[in-house]
């Protein structure tokens, strides 16, 4: 059914029946004229004919009339009759004749029962009250159609009677149906023909806009090496020379393109590498220094504390104290969302079930953490940083948008990638609306995250509607040797 549409709405077939459906048109127009024409010839054609008759017999009768020799004016009417009384080709018919004399009596008649009597129908009282010759289109007896045909018969100027004809159309009918008929046969050859003629010419003249289609579709597919032949100089030509050309630029943009995402990869992994490190740098030197400062910090308050000549101040010397055990949890607290030594020291699987416990125990929402990558080779480094700070700012955007009340984390890895999924039962949003509306905080950090898994090779999806909660799922190709080494040491497909 598709292909019917596709061929019946294409250009060749829209031209060919435009083309055709235009040239029948003026074709059926102009037979339609000629035909018209040839009658309008032969029905002038058969009053003249029927007019000479008429004026023949109406000489003849002269004579005939003035002697009252009725029998001879009988003679001939029915010699008429015998010569024109049937259809012959290139003869008139005649239906009728008959002689009247001025007060309407038919002295002869074709049809002997007529004869000696009085007409008095609306065509003799004209044909007497008017002696001029006439010819006027009436219906015979039969319903057949007539041209009834009238002479005066005159002596010297003065009517002395009058002869009617009845001539039948049926052969004019009957030459012109026979040439319309040859005509349409003609006509339907020609038709068969020209149709033949048309769709050769338009399919010459649509096949380089199909292959310009169809090039156009491949370039639409992503394969911008396509080219169309250039076989001609008219404007098709031209169009192809300049889509040609257009492939031609848009290849050299798109490898530009492709250099510059190249480049622009290159440098964000490079930053993100570079702000871990610098994260990892200053972790150690906040858990190393800062935090070794403040705490021999709050060893030497509480020695000043226990001496005697400080008893005034020791209330003083507690609250420092207190104080600074305060900012050394701070600043733990800040080493460990710079850099969490547990994912450099033991992994992932151990970062994220702290980060994870830690957001519960923060504010106060159901987590549940599952995984089956407990046993096995660690991923690679990039991988598990990537992996952590996607869960890290997932969790951030439950926390201060979804108003969730249960967030569940699902880790693990399948058929050579590995899995990270974050749902939550929070209120929703529309993500075409979001994604498509002004940027925030939330949209930043999406970018982010997405940009962490593309420079991994992986994909981040989000789904989410009103209402609904919303779910981050994340799928992240796993590097051939680790992907081997997870099959072969993790034999359980899921788990946590």
């Amino acid at each position: 059914m598709s292909s019917w549409t596709s061929w019946r709405g294409s250009l060749a077939v829209t031209f060919t029946s435009r083309i055709f459906g235009f040239v029948s048109l003026v074709v059926l127009g102009v037979v339609g004229y000629l035909l018209l024409h040839e009658q309008q010839v032969l029905e002038k054609e058969l009053q003249n004919r029927g007019l000479l008759t008429a004026t023949h017999l109406a000489e003849q009768s002269l004579d005939p009339i003035l002697r009252e020799d009725d029998y001879a004016l009988f003679k001939l009417v029915q010699v008429l009759r015998n010569t024109h009384g049937r259809d012959l080709p290139g003869e008139e018919k005649i239906s009728y004749a008959m002689v009247l004399d001025p007060r309407g009596q038919a002295l002869a008649h074709t049809d002997p029962g007529q004869v000696h009597t009085t007409l008095t129908d609306a065509r003799t009282r004209e044909i007497l009250a008017q002696p001029e010759a006439s010819v006027v289109s009436v219906t015979g007896p039969a319903g057949e159609r007539l041209y009834d045909v009238a002479v005066p018969i005159r002596m010297r100027g003065i009517p002395v009677g009058a002869v009617r004809l009845g001539l039948s159309r049926a052969g004019v009918e009957h030459t012109l149906r026979d040439l319309a008929l040859k005509v349409i046969a003609v006509l339907f050859l020609l038709m068969l023909v020209g149709i033949g003629s048309i769709w050769r010419f338009s399919r010459r003249m649509v096949q380089p806009i199909q292959r310009l289609r169809d090039s156009a579709r491949a370039v639409q597919a992503g394969d911008l090496s396509q080219r169309v032949a250039v076989d001609r100089a008219d404007e098709i030509g031209q169009l192809a020379s300049a889509f040609n050309a257009m492939t031609t630029e848009l290849a050299r943009s798109h490898d530009e393109l492709e250099r510059k995402e190249q480049m622009r990869a290159r440098l964000l992994e490079q930053v993100i590498t570079a702000q871990e490190d610098e994260r990892k740098r200053i972790a150690r030197e906040l858990h190393d220094e800062t935090s070794q400062a403040l705490t021999s910090l709050m060893v030497g308050l509480k020695l000043l504390e226990q001496r005697p000549e400080f008893a005034e101040t020791r209330e003083s010397l507690a609250n420092l104290r207190s104080l600074t055990g305060k900012t050394l949890d701070a600043v733990h607290d800040l080493a460990l969302q710079l850099r969490p030594s547990v994912l450099d020291d033991l992994g992932l699987v151990p970062a994220v079930e702290r980060i994870v416990a830690e957001f519960g125990r923060t504010h106060g929402i159901r987590v549940t953490f599952e995984t089956n990558l407990r046993t096995g080779r660690r991923l690679p480094t990039s991988l598990e940083t990537a992996l952590y700070r996607i869960t890290q700012e997932a969790l951030t955007n439950v926390a201060r948008h979804a108003g969730a009340h249960s967030v569940s984390v699902l880790l693990e890895t399948r058929r050579g990638s590995v899995t990270l999924i974050v749902e939550d039962d929070g209120r929703g949003f529309d993500v075409a609306s979001w994604m498509s509306g002004t940027r925030d905080e939330r949209s930043l950090g999406v970018f982010g995250m997405r940009e962490r898994a593309t420079l991994l090779g992986g994909t981040l999806t989000i789904e989410s509607t009103p209402g609904s909660g919303t779910t981050v799922f994340v799928e992240v190709p796993l590097p051939l040797e680790t992907a081997d080494g997870q099959r072969q040491t993790d034999p359980h497909p899921a788990g946590g």
